[in-house]
């Protein structure tokens, strides 16, 4: 951690575009190894974005601060492995975000699970396997949402970025979500919103990438 004397202007990496007195530099082993760690991580957003800004339900995306071009311009994408097609109440599944595009150097995102009828939290979301130094989670109006620490803004190869999410389903099914898949089974909406950002300190030259996923309870 380093302090900063003066406020300085950045984009953050998936939300808010100005942050101002927050110091970090990448020391790791695995940091000083990856083209990213040439890029001054000094002024990023150390504990990631704001809440709200996973898209779905009525919510902006990080396009709303980072918005010079359209989202899911091509080159570049936005994956998510590991979502089922059914889930079982209270079974946890390892969720892979996938972000790439060329000459991105940081990266961030967002990610949420929430039942497709009422918007609710949908089970719990933490970090992946020895990921918590690289993703956090935060509340917010009864919804979880996971993202990027500062750490984790480093893609892990060149153009690409990556995260585990652990997501536990709902052991109960609540009777006002019940309605909306099928044969009457409760659907779960996974919305992810992410940043390929250049680093140059402005949110010119950032591409933001969407994507929503479905999975439905499984029958008793």
């Amino acid at each position: 951690m380093k302090h900063v004397p003066r406020p300085l202007r950045l984009a953050a990496l998936a939300g808010l575009a100005v942050v101002a007195g927050i110091g970090f530099e990448a020391t790791s082993a695995a940091a000083r190894s990856t083209p990213a760690a040439r890029v001054p991580l000094r002024f990023a957003y150390l504990d990631g974005p704001p809440p709200g800004f996973a898209g779905g339900f009525g919510e902006s995306t990080c396009h709303a601060c980072h918005f010079e071009v359209e989202p899911n311009t091509a080159p570049g994408r936005v994956t998510v492995s590991g979502v089922p097609e059914t889930f079982a109440p209270g079974e946890s599944y390892p969720l892979t975000i996938t972000l790439s595009r060329p000459g991105m150097a940081l990266g961030g995102f967002q990610l949420t699970a929430r039942f497709e009828e009422d918007g609710a939290q949908a089970g719990t979301l933490a970090p992946g396997e020895d990921e918590a130094e690289r993703v956090s989670v935060s509340e917010s109006g009864g919804v979880l949402y996971a993202y990027q620490r500062a750490a984790g803004a480093i893609p892990v190869s060149a153009d690409t970025a990556r995260w585990t999410v652990l997501w536990t389903a709902p052991a109960d099914v609540p009777a006002s979500a019940a309605a909306t898949g099928p044969g009457n089974a409760a659907a779960v909406l996974f919305h992810v919103a992410a940043n390929a950002a250049d680093g140059d300190d402005s949110a010119d030259g950032d591409y933001i990438y969407t994507v929503e996923l479905r999975a439905v309870a499984a029958r008793p």
